[in-house]
């Protein structure tokens, strides 16, 4: 007996030895391996379950449509806003109106700008498109005022005694609008011919007699944009001609006893200041106001704010936003001394505060953070209900497969 644990001795001796000569990277490596947080089980005592498969699959599934929202959330650029002075000076503000009057022909609606400045803008016709269009709402046509036809017949030679056989056209004399046929018929001192029955001069003349507005049954569009300083003003919409006296006022030709007979109902397709920009919402864009019986003038206060869009390219717009306030008066108010001239009018005032829209991306690195929050807490979460489930069903009590 003393032998033999003589000999187990030495046997375990001699299987301690080789341990000792352990080299000292080995001895480097389980240190390291002391700091695992994450340690490994075999296979072997591992079990799979079929709720386990069941909350993989769904989290799995959380986890890429949470990524999928992040990573389009990381494309989108927020936007922030602040508030300035603004010190801008010298511009010049465009506004864009798209406007339809059911009841009142084009012929008869004069666009009139003015400011404080005193610059008058009177029969504004440059920029903007007039379509006429029956009660319906059908197009008709487009309003063919002096510019618009010098437009339309530029290279053409057009006759200024259309529909008069017995009268010979001069040579090289060409009639391309109203004032053309004005001029013609002043210098030949033709008194039997009426310039106004020209079909060139259906406009100037509907314009010049008032009276024959109210045999037109027709509605009219309004397409197109205005340049006004950037200063308070108004720009109106309103019945007859417009024109300066000499006295430097303006002046609408209508007739004020029928100021009744003039149906300003109309809707607001749009009107803005200034070019477009992200998310900028206009409050009269779509808005109507419909006259049942009557006429009368409608008021817009219009408050314009200075805005400026910055892109997160470095591309920055300069427009305008606005709020909006609104009020009418009927044309036979008592409350007024004289007469109310019938007609759509915008009194606009310009901020002195500008506000600046800036578009920010987040950082790369806040994205990835994201990404590592979601993979981390969906599995953390997961594994919480796994272990609830398995659990609950008695160790392995569980669905399995």
């Amino acid at each position: 007996a003393a032998l033999t644990a003589m000999a187990m001795r030495q046997r375990r001796a001699a299987g301690a030895a080789p341990s000792e000569e352990q080299p000292a990277s080995s001895q480097i490596a389980d240190v390291v391996k002391a700091f695992d947080v994450y340690p490994k089980t075999l296979d072997d005592f591992k079990e799979r379950t079929g709720s386990g498969a069941a909350v993989s699959v769904v989290s799995l599934t959380i986890i890429l449509l949470l990524v999928i929202s992040e990573f389009r959330s990381y494309l989108t650029p927020t936007t922030t806003d602040h508030l300035y002075v603004d010190t801008t000076r010298g511009e010049r503000i465009r506004i864009n109106l798209n406007m339809t009057f059911p009841n009142l022909p084009c012929a008869g609606l004069s666009l009139v700008a003015m400011d404080v400045a005193g610059e008058q803008q009177i029969d504004v016709v440059s920029n903007l498109v007039k379509t006429r269009r029956d009660l319906a709402g059908n197009k008709l046509g487009v309003e063919l005022d002096d510019e618009h036809l010098r437009r339309k017949m530029v290279g053409k030679c057009g006759p200024c005694f259309l529909g008069h056989k017995d009268m010979e056209e001069a040579g090289g004399q060409c009639c391309n609008s109203c004032a053309d046929v004005q001029s013609v018929f002043k210098r030949k001192a033709l008194r039997r011919l009426k310039w106004d029955e020209h079909p060139l001069c259906r406009h100037e003349a509907l314009l010049a007699d008032p009276a024959k507005l109210v045999g037109v049954h027709e509605g009219c569009n309004l397409f197109g944009f205005l340049e006004v300083n950037k200063v308070a003003g108004n720009f109106h919409l309103a019945s007859g001609k417009a024109f300066e006296s000499a006295a430097g006022q303006l002046i609408h030709e209508f007739k004020p006893f029928d100021s009744n007979t003039y149906n300003v109902s109309h809707l607001i397709h749009s009107l803005s200041f200034g070019v477009h920009y992200p998310g900028r919402q206009n409050p009269l864009d779509e808005s109507q106001r419909i006259l049942r019986t009557g006429s009368g003038v409608v008021q817009y206060f219009v408050k314009v704010v200075p805005t400026a869009y910055s892109f997160t390219s470095g591309r920055v717009i300069t427009s305008c936003q606005y709020s909006v306030t609104e009020q009418f008066k009927k044309a036979n108010d008592g409350s007024v001394q004289g007469y109310v001239l019938p007609g759509v009018f915008f009194i606009y005032d310009i901020s002195p505060i500008m506000v600046t829209f800036t578009e920010e991306r987040p950082a790369f690195a806040h994205f990835l953070t994201s990404l590592c929050a979601i993979v981390g807490g969906v599995f953390t979460v997961a594994g919480i209900i796994d272990s609830c489930i398995y659990s609950v069903g008695g160790g392995g009590g569980g669905l399995s497969l």
